[in-house]
Formats: C-alpha cells, sequence, structure tokens
C-alpha cells in the first residue's frame, strides 16, 4: 500500500518587525524541490532579511502530486500568495545546461537541453542568462508548477538553481585568485561543485549523491578530472552540511584545507538568523544579488 503525500513543516524564523499584512514592502524568495521549498522574506528598504520558513515534502514522487500539495499549502496560506514587491522563484533541477552566449539561440534552447538531457512534453524549457560568465543556464520546469506560478504570482522572476549559486560565487570573490579552490553546496540528495580560475569559470555540475560516500566520489572525480591535488586544494563548502558530521569527516580524511562560506555582506540579516550557520540557505540568501 503506497504511503500518503504528506507536508513536514521544518524551522521557522520571524523578526518581529515581519509584517504578514503588508507583503508589498518586502522580495518573496521561494527555493522549490521536490523534497521541498523554503521561502525567505527580505525587507526591500532596509535591504534586512527578516524571515525563513521551509517546509518538506514526504512521499511525492512526481511532479503532478507535488503540485497538488502545493495548491492545498498556498490555500491555507493565502497571504504567501503576496503582492510582494518582488518575487523571486528558484527552482533545483540536474537537468540543465550551460550554453556559453556566442553559441545561444533563443528559438534553439530545447534543441540545447535535449542534447544532454530526455525532456518531456509535460515539461517546459527555460534559460538564465548569467552576466558574470557572459552564458545562459538553460534548464526544464515541470507545465504544472509553472502554471501555478503564473497564477500565484503576476510579478516574478524565474531562476534556475545554479544562478544566484554561480553569480554569487563570482561576484563575492571577484579579482581573487581561485586556481586552486572549489565549492561545495550540499542539497538535499544533491551537491552542486563549482571551479573558477584567473579567465573565469572552469568548471560547474550537479550531481545525485544522497551518501556521503557520493558527494566524496564526485568530489575526487572532479579535482581528479581538472587536475587539482586533494592535499593541496582550498574547499569551500556551502548549504546543507554541518561541522563534524559524518558528510564533513569523510570529506576531511582527504581534503584538509576545508572552510565555510559565509553570508554576503550586501545585506543586512535579523538577529533571528544569529545561531544559523552562515553557509546554509546559501543559494536563498543569494538570490538577491544580481539585483543589488
Amino acid at each position: 500500500m503506497a504511503m500518503a503525500e504528506h507536508l513536514v513543516p521544518g524551522i521557522q524564523y520571524h523578526d518581529e518587525t515581519l509584517n504578514k499584512n503588508a507583503q508589498e514592502k518586502y522580495v518573496l524568495s521561494i527555493q522549490f524541490s521536490l523534497d521541498g521549498f523554503s521561502f525567505l522574506f527580505l525587507d526591500a528598504e532596509r535591504k534586512k532579511f527578516t524571515g525563513l520558513e521551509t517546509y518538506t515534502f514526504k512521499n511525492v514522487e512526481s511532479d503532478i502530486r507535488f503540485c497538488k500539495l502545493l495548491d492545498a499549502f498556498f490555500e491555507e496560506n493565502p497571504w504567501l500568495s503576496g503582492p510582494f514587491k518582488d518575487v523571486l522563484v528558484i527552482y533545483e533541477t540536474r537537468k540543465s545546461t550551460l550554453v556559453p552566449e556566442p553559441l545561444y539561440d533563443e528559438t534553439e534552447k530545447s534543441l540545447f537541453l535535449k542534447f544532454n538531457h530526455a525532456v518531456s512534453s509535460y515539461e517546459q524549457v527555460l534559460s538564465n542568462y548569467l552576466p558574470n560568465i557572459d552564458a545562459y543556464q538553460v534548464y526544464a520546469l515541470p507545465d504544472c508548477l509553472k502554471y501555478r506560478l503564473d497564477k500565484i504570482f503576476r510579478k516574478k522572476t524565474i531562476l534556475h538553481h545554479s544562478v544566484p549559486l554561480v553569480e554569487s560565487v563570482f561576484i563575492n570573490y571577484k579579482n581573487q585568485h581561485l586556481d586552486n579552490t572549489l565549492f561545495l553546496n550540499v542539497r538535499n540528495n544533491q551537491i552542486d561543485i563549482i571551479a573558477y580560475h584567473h579567465d573565469g569559470l572552469k568548471f560547474f555540475n550537479s550531481f545525485y549523491a544522497p551518501a556521503p560516500e557520493d558527494v566524496v566520489y564526485y568530489l575526487l572525480f572532479v579535482m581528479e578530472q581538472l587536475g587539482y591535488n586533494p592535499e593541496e586544494v582550498q574547499l569551500l563548502l556551502m548549504g546543507n552540511i554541518k561541522k563534524f558530521s559524518k558528510y564533513y569527516e569523510l570529506i576531511y580524511d582527504y581534503v584538509r584545507d576545508i572552510q565555510f562560506e559565509m553570508r554576503t555582506q550586501v545585506f543586512n540579516y535579523s538577529y533571528v538568523f544569529d545561531n544559523v550557520p552562515g553557509h546554509f540557505y546559501y543559494t536563498l540568501f543569494n538570490s538577491h544579488i544580481l539585483q543589488v
């Protein structure tokens, strides 16, 4: 007998100044994956983050079931429909491909994606321009999710999760020597690995890595492909990884120069985030960085 799908609330941080009746003051960022979603609230006038909520989906194995649970959630939380000053939607998927701007053709974006991935008739192909690496990220978004986003939010920007991730790393480390540095972003059962050199982006890819051993495997594989020595490389961690966790300890067996990424200082942060490690929710906190 199949187990019922359901939504599990996670953490909730709200500054006392967060006013649910004044949505027009805030920029809402939402990060979606089939595992769940997170909301982040930015007070636009003060450039200050004042709230964060996370939710996990259990036993959701299809886009359709995911979308139906979203329907129920927004019906129960109508204030999240806005009207916000702006809405940034971040969608997590490995079904994506980077295309250098000189090669990109908007009318052929589906062909770029289909060259590397199977795209169903129930998906739309979208693209985002990454100005700091002069490339387009082409990716697939389920029809049912696009339909609901269009219905719920009149004003919004949809981004592949790599856009704030890659762009923020470039902006925060611009003009720094990164030729022997790797960035590892840990998500639920997924990881992203980024490498820069003095000329720009050297490597980006996402991998399915449900276990610590998978994370180490892909990390060492990328290092080998790039010619990096694990004993000499600097590794910067962001996302859902804690110090002294099994993930961290296994990585440390191979890489000794490990640091945790910190939040960008472009924004202000409420005291409610004081106990949240600075590298947690990195993509979500940097979703606004191109708008600064």
